[in-house]
């Protein structure tokens, strides 16, 4: 395989977060790209996407820019729901090592950072005003056509990818069909600057006096401002509550009557819907162009920039000659698997928040009576699942044979390299990871395993021991951190010699006990998609 990521160059459309974070993990890893968007300047466009979740901020730390983001948003652990105006159900989330949970901060400033990024990089090329009009797609290239202010201009890529939203331009272009439907229900979103004597958390109520028969959502952002989600009566007009007064009264009913600033204001209908194809030829779908969902979970941005994450380090490893163009057909088996499940939680979520007949409704309505009486009952209550990242059961790259974390995003804990404390997430981005974790006997075993291992995978060799254990010399090609929480690796040991393969988007990829028998090309042929080259026999022995 020939490696041609020097002169290869990636089509981005749509300078969104998910847009712009492709272009940066690409960047990450030599790649080049251009990003096409039809808007003149980045638009400020209120909260929209008004959450990021703590794995999902760890694609921006393999970036560099997750700090600043972490450090402004609102952090919360407590999801509390309230039932005809009194708190029901509490729903505490553990800490835990990195970014925490969640973390509140408009998309708006997301992109920012990531804009600042990207406009810093030789590797990346932003081109405002410009809308793809057209494209032609050729058996190793794809050429889109733009419209400029001035003239229309073409544009030769390797591969391009859709980062254009949900009303996306190129899933019209090229026909492909985007399954699902539009709700009926339509919900107003606003942004308030205001002194709220509440907890920085999520507050959900369910048929409250100031929006009875229906729910709404209140998330803290950063500089006292609060997004506040309505869901409308059929016979709501937005326009008319603004001109009589109605929409003051509709707020203050909900915060009090304190003073206000209304920063951002729009009503919408949500979307269920997925792509059937995250993949037709060289061109790809991510972030909204391929998946809609409810706001219920915050499932849109945090499943985007996954989206990113795992094509990412696919097309590099391709362009680079590492892996088989066929490596590219898994972003669309393990992301459509990733939003197949996304549409079915929301789904669940909908059907007890709006139910579609009567009867629903009426059985919606007792199990809410009846939870305010019988704690038991609140489990029935489904006031939305917070977004978690998918674990790859199907994927053809995940070795399910052994071990329950396979396929899961990497769990995080803290370590200590060369005495200075990070985390184990720290270790991955860039490579494929074989973590050993297990008895000190095993280690010549591993370092013998690096030794044989002639994959073209980029791959890195980790041993981990406790703080204080004498190990003794370090075989030179591997490195090693050590732990002091012992119960953490303790649970992630399946067996006395533990190796793990984690994937530059850290999911585990594969579980092997360290033996002279196991075969390591084969292992990461597997987990990067590269062709197995045979073992040096010299080496072997």
């Amino acid at each position: 395989m020939i490696n041609r990521a020097e002169n290869s160059c990636i089509g981005i459309i749509g300078a969104g977060p998910i847009g712009l974070a492709l272009a940066a993990r690409l960047a990450g890893f030599g790649i080049k790209s251009v990003i096409l968007d039809r808007s003149a300047h980045l638009l400020p466009k209120g909260s929209k996407a008004c959450l990021i979740q703590g794995d999902a901020l760890e694609v921006l730390d393999k970036i560099g820019c997750a700090d600043p983001i972490a450090e402004e948003g609102i952090h919360w652990r407590t999801a509390r729901t309230y039932i005809r105006n009194v708190e029901r159900i509490t729903q505490e989330f553990p800490e835990r090592a990195g970014y925490g949970e969640f973390v509140n901060i408009s998309q708006y400033r997301i992109e920012q950072e990531l804009l600042a990024w990207v406009e810093n990089h030789s590797l990346v090329q932003v081109c405002w005003s410009h809308e793809v009009i057209g494209y032609n797609q050729g058996k190793n290239q794809v050429t889109v056509t733009a419209k400029t202010p001035s003239i229309e201009k073409d544009f030769n890529f390797d591969y391009l990818v859709a980062c254009d939203g949900v009303g996306s331009t190129m899933r019209k272009l090229t026909g492909v069909k985007f399954n699902g439907y539009t709700h009926k229900d339509r919900f107003l979103i606003t942004d308030i600057k205001a002194n709220i004597p509440l907890t920085k958390e999520r507050h959900f109520h369910f048929d409250p006096d100031f929006n009875r028969g229906r729910q709404l959502v209140m998330h803290p952002q950063p500089n006292n401002i609060w997004r506040i989600d309505w869901q409308l009566s059929p016979d709501a007009d937005i326009e008319a509550e603004k001109a009589n007064g109605k929409l003051d009264a509709r707020i203050k009913a909900v915060i009090g009557d304190i003073p206000y600033n209304i920063e951002w204001l729009s009503t919408y209908r949500f979307n269920q819907c997925v792509i059937e194809k995250f993949k037709i030829g060289n061109i790809f779908f991510a972030g909204d162009a391929a998946h809609s969902f409810p706001p219920y979970g915050s499932r849109g941005m945090n499943s985007g920039l996954a989206d990113a994450d795992n094509l990412a380090w696919k097309m590099a490893a391709v362009l680079k000659g590492h892996a088989d163009e066929s490596l590219l057909d898994s972003y669309h088996t393990e992301r459509f698997d990733a939003a197949q499940e996304n549409l079915r939680v929301t789904e669940a979520t909908i059907k007890f928040m709006v139910p579609p007949t009567p009867l629903k409704r009426l059985v919606r309505n007792i199990k809410l009576s009846l939870s305010v009486l019988w704690k038991g009952m609140r489990g029935q209550v489904d006031h939305g699942k917070m977004t978690q990242p998918y674990t790859y059961k199907q994927s053809a790259l995940i070795d399910t044979s052994d071990s329950r974390f396979v396929g899961q995003f990497s769990p995080d804990v803290a370590i200590f390299v060369d005495g200075k404390k990070t985390r184990l997430r720290k270790l991955m981005g860039q490579s494929f990871l074989c973590f050993y974790v297990g008895e000190l006997q095993g280690l010549a075993e591993f370092s013998k395993q690096a030794e044989l291992l002639n994959n073209y995978a980029n791959v890195t060799f980790v041993a981990a021991f406790p703080v204080g254990d004498e190990i003794g010399q370090v075989p030179d090609n591997i490195d090693v951190v050590r732990y002091d929480d012992i119960l953490f690796f303790e649970t992630l040991k399946c067996g006395d010699r533990s190796m793990y393969v984690f994937r530059p988007d850290s999911h585990i990829a594969s579980h092997n006990q360290v033996s002279s028998g196991m075969d390591i090309n084969q292992i990461i042929a597997c987990a990067s998609g590269c062709e197995a080259i045979p073992v040096d026999m010299a080496k072997a022995s």
